[in-house]
């Protein structure tokens, strides 16, 4: 990288700035004294952010460059972020009129910033989108002695997160990987070859390259999504199969070809200039211990998600709406008789049950399961057995729950239900996690903008899985205890779960 350096450095008045070629006076930077108001420095230092870090960040996005549509977008979800007061207004939470967001928004290099950093934390662990940001300083040759620590870039990178969380960006890497989120493992790539790829996209987004193409794993969505809604470039994906997964505009001018492989073909790839290999990062997690389990982060429209998710494990829970309504139909009838105080309710506490908002028990519980996932109210007869069963008495309710319970068990057979241990997808832990993120979300407000994450209701599954194993041990929790988990909600948690 070659620099215009001035001996003795910036004369009075001068301002340091960030051409948008990358060119930056280093000398200049370094003895530049920082001239802003303390309230700006307040701000700084709340999102835990030093200036030279902050400048930093400014040289990094410096490298790329954002065309009208960009920038409308990215104008648009800074614009849109939200903030709430609490306690008669005493507090304010999120992001206020003036946050560090909207200092760094003042000038355009700090939009691209937020882009980069906010991006880079949709889809990654704060901790991985950092160290891509230390190898993209890396490989522009910025100086070393310059570069800020793990910890800032961290730092930079939480108070940029949760920008496009409301936007079309947090889902376009879902429709990035189509088809393939049930192939490939959900593992961070390389991050020296994700900087790398960015770096790519960066000189086509400043015209000096025509195209390039990204090879590799479920990384490549994000490349695809940074490509196609940040930079606002032509993008063109497909599976390892050569089979279309997105394109948006003629071949003769897509300017990013991305193709997803297997990690094992990987070296059978032909190498060019412009192609660029995602490789698995087999160092990452011996290199920062906080990244352990550091699987990628994609989000998913909510009609849908469970087909999305489940695959055909759904459509074949789906496709015995009996069972699955019955199941539901009762839950939402056992947790009507213990939030409205029915004299019997059996061998149940009310102790134990938390939930009394009109839309978490009886028909209220049954509008929400359609709702919540829309996919299920076109499952016919689905809606029919569910309201058989909430007018049913009490009593016949949990018989039917315990019935329902063991009819899944007979439907999935996989290895838990045949009394293995094998953790994989399970159908009665399918229909529990329905259960529990219907019982959840009912008792939460919703933004609708913002998509569950994919990882998110793997979560729950697994936690049910779990629940569904330990009960089906010698010893373990009664069934009735473990289809229902009273006394085991923990619905801000689980929410947020669900959604990051």
């Amino acid at each position: 990288m070659s620099s215009d350096t001035r001996a003795g450095g910036p004369a009075a008045g001068d301002s340091i700035v960030f051409a948008q070629n990358g060119q930056v006076d280093w000398v200049a930077f370094g003895q530049s004294i920082w001239s802003t108001s303390s309230v700006t420095l307040q701000r700084f230092a709340s999102a835990g952010v030093q200036p030279i870090t902050f400048g930093a960040g400014l040289a990094i996005a410096s490298a790329f460059t954002l065309d009208r549509v960009g920038k409308e977008r990215m104008h648009s979800a800074i614009e849109n972020l939200r903030g709430f007061w609490s306690f008669e207004k005493l507090l304010y939470f999120g992001f206020g009129a003036r946050s560090f967001l909207h200092v760094m928004a003042d000038a355009q290099s700090g939009v691209s910033c937020i882009a980069l950093c906010s991006a880079l934390s949709e889809v990654h662990n704060e901790h991985t989108a950092a160290w891509i940001l230390d190898e993209l300083w890396k490989l522009y040759g910025y100086p070393p002695q310059f570069l800020p620590s793990h910890s800032q870039l961290t730092a930079l990178v939480k108070a940029c997160s949760g920008v496009l969380s409301r936007t079309e960006f947090s889902h376009m890497s879902g429709t990035m990987l189509g088809h393939t989120l049930e192939i490939f493992p959900g593992d961070v790539s390389n991050t020296e070859d994700i900087a790398k790829a960015l770096r790519g996209l960066f000189r086509v987004s400043q015209g000096e390259l025509a195209k390039i193409t990204v090879i590799g794993g479920m990384n490549c969505a994000f490349i695809a999504s940074f490509a196609h809604w940040i930079l606002n470039l032509k993008v063109y994906v497909e599976d390892e199969a050569g089979r279309l997964i997105y394109q948006d505009s003629d071949l003769e001018e897509v300017q990013l070809v991305v193709t997803y492989c297997q990690p094992a073909s990987l070296s059978l790839m032909q190498i060019s200039s412009t192609t660029y290999i995602l490789r698995d990062d087999d160092q990452l997690f011996l290199r920062d211990h906080t990244l352990a389990g550091a699987n990628l982060t994609f989000r998913t429209p909510w009609d849908g998600c469970l087909t999305r998710v489940f695959g055909t494990h759904f459509t074949d829970l789906a496709k015995a709406p009996t069972i699955l309504g019955g199941f539901l139909g009762s839950v939402a009838r056992v947790y009507q008789a213990l939030a409205l105080g029915e004299s019997d309710v059996g061998q149940f506490s009310r102790e134990t049950y938390n939930n009394f908002l009109e839309q978490s028990y009886g028909i209220g519980y049954i509008n929400s399961v359609v709702t919540i996932f829309p996919e299920l109210n076109r499952i016919s007869g689905l809606w029919d057995e569910m309201q058989t069963s909430l007018d049913m008495p009490f009593r016949e309710a949990v018989r039917i729950i315990e019935r329902t319970v063991l009819d899944l068990e007979q439907l999935c057979q996989c290895d838990i239900c045949a009394h293995g241990s094998t953790f994989k997808t399970c159908k009665v832990a399918l229909a529990f996690s329905i259960r529990e993120m219907v019982s959840t979300l009912s008792c939460v407000t919703r933004d609708d903008k913002i998509l569950p994450a994919v990882r998110g209701i793997n979560f729950v599954h697994v936690r049910q899985r779990n629940n569904w194993l330990l009960q089906s041990k010698p010893g373990g929790r009664p069934l009735l205890a473990t289809a229902l988990d009273l006394g085991m909600s923990f619905s801000v948690a689980i929410a947020t779960m669900i959604v990051t």
